[in-house]
């Protein structure tokens, strides 16, 4: 008589169905339940009816789950094995995208043809097994696919019951939409990010470049350009979300939050979800936001207006992670989003949008010059990227300098035009922020202050029609530039907040090292 754990090989659905809960659970705020749901109804379906379909041709059906999960194993591997192969094997694809050759232009193809020989020999390996070896490993099969899903319940109740963030309050200033009569001359107010973008001394000294034309440009156009601005954070969602809320992150999220976490659902929330928005609804403004091709400005179902640059089976950001990760890597150059495309699709977006009636606050947010690197400086596609491998070579990009100045400049032209545009075409002359969230990675051969220094050297320029000269500071951070401005154009009577600078790892993202200016660790520890 067959054991409960042999009688049916449950192992089948649940070895299928895991990989893609362990992909949600593990990214809270990155992923949608509509998305998860119908992915992981579609995993078990998908398990079952190849487990009919194999049972016909390995005669059990502990034979055809063994089946099924080889077939699982084959598809989860693909993602991993691929990017190695991009990686080690073909080191040179992102010099040769251009003009590659036919392994270098070809790797989903061979690698799918690989995978299909390694197949089929696996399921005529499982014809030959007895029966009582198939029922053992049925039966420890069972055990841990049982073991493995009842931890992934128990990390999903820790993200879901565990300690949470504390609730920050409303802006400062914010008034009930409905009591606030809007100024016909109320300006628009759009906030820029250029990912990345290096500060004028960085690129001097590191680039061997001069950006003097392009600032000075913006100046003749009425900006104040800051030549000794800082990030308050080393990273983007980090960055993002403190400048959004004009806010420091230790006190928005709580004493609860780890310093070891990983979990960005609640800094996600804060970017997206902010109080910048919240402010200028509360005075008539409309939040408009452009899809941008990272993760955390991917989406953001709080905008009153969201405009996407791409739709196609891998927009989610769940199931980018999926192909990324899968054999459905194989097909993700041709489902998902072309990254060029949609840098370019919002470039015009975000120009023509000058057009529309106001007031409105549009955020858009350009990862380039940030890797990778798409355009030379006249504007040519240099490689074709999607979502999911668009930061495939990121540990060794910062460091190309000469590609990293280039999409610079290219850069330079076209938000120079879209600044145009904006003037020329607004009904009132229009607030405009011009920000990198932070500066270069830079590290090779480096010391580590001086790697913070760079990080944290970010790029910020303001159109404030009407506003006096000092209202910017030149070495205002984003912290505090809202509040200024708020309190500027709104009377909002917001308090400055000391200017302060957070280094952390990107592996403890939240484990905050506060440094000075010249990226040196303070002796206090970061509160």
């Amino acid at each position: 008589m067959q054991s409960a754990l042999t009688r049916f090989p449950w192992f089948a659905p649940l070895l299928a169905l895991y990989p893609l809960l362990y992909i949600a659970v593990a990214n809270p705020g990155q992923t949608e339940a509509g998305s998860v749901a119908i992915v992981a109804a579609v995993a078990v379906a998908s398990a079952l009816a190849l487990l009919g379909i194999l049972r016909v041709t390995l005669s059990t059906w502990n034979r055809a789950a063994l089946g099924v999960t080889w077939l699982s194993l084959l598809f989860y591997a693909y993602g991993p094995v691929n990017g190695w192969w991009l990686e080690n094997v073909l080191a040179g694809i992102e010099q040769e995208a251009a003009n590659p050759g036919w392994m270098a232009g070809n790797p989903q193809l061979l690698q799918s043809a690989l995978w299909l020989v390694l197949l089929l020999p696996g399921l005529a390996t499982l014809r030959k097994l007895r029966d009582p070896a198939v029922n053992r490993v049925t039966g420890a099969a069972n055990l841990i696919s049982f073991l493995l899903m009842g931890f992934l319940a128990m990390q999903w109740g820790v993200h879901q019951f565990g300690g949470k963030p504390a609730e920050s309050e409303p802006a400062p200033g914010a008034a009930p939409a409905a009591s606030v009569q809007v100024p016909a001359n109320t300006p628009d107010i759009y906030y820029i990010i250029l990912d990345g973008y290096a500060r004028a001394d960085t690129l001097a000294k590191y680039y061997d470049y001069d950006n003097g034309p392009f600032l000075d440009g913006l100046r003749a156009r009425g900006f104040q350009v800051s030549q000794a601005s800082h990030s308050n954070y080393y990273w983007t969602f980090l960055s993002l979300a403190s400048s959004l809320n004009f806010e420091y992150m230790q006190p928005m999220l709580g004493v609860a939050q780890d310093p070891e976490s990983t979990d960005r659902n609640a800094t996600y929330q804060l970017l997206r979800d902010n109080r910048a928005a919240a402010f200028l609804r509360a005075r008539g403004y409309r939040f408009a936001q452009l899809q941008s091709t990272w993760g955390g400005t991917g989406t953001n179902p709080f905008a009153d207006d969201f405009i996407p640059c791409h739709s196609g089976l891998f927009e989610s950001e769940y199931l980018r992670a999926i192909a990324d990760a899968s054999w459905l890597r194989a097909l993700n150059a041709r489902a998902s989003m072309d990254v060029a495309n949609c840098h370019l699709h919002n470039l015009e977006t975000l120009a023509d949008l000058a057009r529309r009636p106001g007031p409105k606050f549009v955020f858009a947010h350009f990862v380039p010059p940030h890797h990778p690197y798409l355009f030379d400086r006249e504007g040519h596609v240099l490689r074709r990227a999607n979502l999911s491998d668009q930061f495939e070579f990121q540990k060794k990009l910062w460091e190309q300098r000469e590609p990293y100045r280039d999409q610079l400049i290219y850069m330079n032209d076209r938000i120079t035009a879209v600044v145009d545009r904006l003037l020329a075409e607004s009904g009132r002359p229009p607030i405009i922020i011009l920000q990198s969230d932070h500066g270069p990675n830079l590290r090779t051969g480096l010391p580590l202050p001086e790697q913070r220094r760079i990080r944290m050297s970010n790029f910020a320029a303001f159109h404030l029609p009407g506003a006096p000269t000092g209202l910017m500071p030149d070495d205002e951070t984003p912290v505090n530039q809202f509040r200024r401005i708020f309190n500027h154009y709104f009377s909002a009577g917001l308090p400055l907040l000391p200017d302060r600078y957070f280094a952390s790892t990107y592996l403890r993202p939240y484990e905050f090292v506060e440094v000075d200016t010249q990226g040196v660790q303070l002796a206090s520890p970061a509160q």
